[in-house]
Formats: structure tokens, C-alpha cells, sequence
């Protein structure tokens, strides 16, 4: 074998390991559900529950194609799920010191995924349920029992989503915490 033949070998060795690393490159998208700041709390009286909003369809949001990311990107979104379960009023904000700036030339592709894919969620929506004086709201978790009234509520929420380009490490999905307000 030559010394240039070495060479060769050699180079070709080192661009295969390369092309091997860049290929364990994941992009990894998380989301978590947070109370927003300063928001408005409503008090169900003691014969009154309140049901949670519950997606029905909540996909992540892709890894937008071609985005180049070093590290993380968080974004802070807040939305209304409306009385029908449909997602509206979408707006990005940094109301957290964590928080990327929306207007961000580099955040921009990551916005329009999260934009995107959220306004395809749907929600049963949430409700206030008023019982009758005989029955504990306890008993009925559900709001179905006789004389129940349940009125259809808006709510908002307030989601970080969390991008992420790392080397070597898996997808995953963060638990969300369910908090919100009305």
C-alpha cells in the first residue's frame, strides 16, 4: 500500500465518521402548558364545578424543515379556546425572561409551525356546571346528571414550546402542567 493510498483511507475514514455524527443530529420539539401572568381567576360557587378544557387534537408542532437551531429556542404562545373547542387569538409574547423574541428573524420558521399546527387543535371546551341544591357537584363529575346547567366557557391559555437541535439524544415530550385561566 502507497502513503497516498493511506491517505485516501485515511480521509475517507474521517468524512465517514462526520457524515455518521451529523446523521444522530436530532431535532427535538417540547411543550408544557403555564398560567399566565396577571390572569383573571374566576370562583365557582360551592354548587358549581368547572371542567377543564381537554384537547381532543393537540399534535406537536414539526421541527420546521431547513431551520437552523444551536441549541434551544422557546416560544410563548397564548391562545382562547372558545366556547365550541376552537382555538383563536393567537399570540406569541415574551411575558417570560426565557422567552424568544417573536419578531426574531431567526424564531420566525419556529413561530409559523407553532401558528400552523395550533390552529388545527380542538378542544371539548370548557364549562361551568351549576347543580341543583340536593345534588353535590361531587357526585357528578361529569355534569350530566338531571337538572344540571352547563354553560360553554372560553378560556385562555398559555403554552412554551421548546425547540431544540442536539447530537446523539432522542425525541421526547415533555409532560404538560394544566393550568389556565377564564
Amino acid at each position: 500500500m502507497t502513503t497516498r493510498h493511506i491517505k485516501c483511507c485515511g480521509m475517507a475514514a474521517c468524512l465517514l465518521l462526520t457524515l455518521a455524527a451529523c446523521s444522530h443530529r436530532t431535532a427535538q420539539v417540547a411543550r408544557a402548558m403555564v398560567l399566565p401572568p396577571m390572569a383573571q381567576v374566576h370562583t365557582v360557587e360551592s354548587h358549581q364545578r368547572f371542567l377543564m378544557a381537554t384537547p381532543t387534537h393537540d399534535p406537536d408542532p414539526p421541527f420546521p424543515a431547513g431551520a437552523r437551531l444551536d441549541g434551544e429556542l422557546r416560544l410563548c404562545i397564548g391562545f382562547v379556546v372558545d366556547a365550541e373547542g376552537v382555538v383563536e387569538n393567537i399570540v406569541a409574547n415574551r411575558e417570560g425572561a426565557h422567552c424568544a423574541d417573536p419578531a426574531d428573524v431567526a424564531a420566525l420558521p419556529f413561530l409559523d409551525a407553532v401558528t400552523t399546527t395550533l390552529r388545527s387543535w380542538r378542544y371539548f371546551g370548557a364549562a361551568v356546571c351549576t347543580f341543583p341544591a340536593d345534588i353535590d357537584p361531587d357526585s357528578d363529575p361529569r355534569c350530566a346528571g338531571a337538572g344540571v346547567e352547563v354553560e360553554a366557557v372560553p378560556i385562555r391559555l398559555r403554552y412554551e414550546f421548546a425547540f431544540s437541535s442536539e447530537r446523539g439524544g432522542r425525541v421526547s415530550r415533555n409532560a404538560a402542567r394544566r393550568t389556565s385561566d377564564e
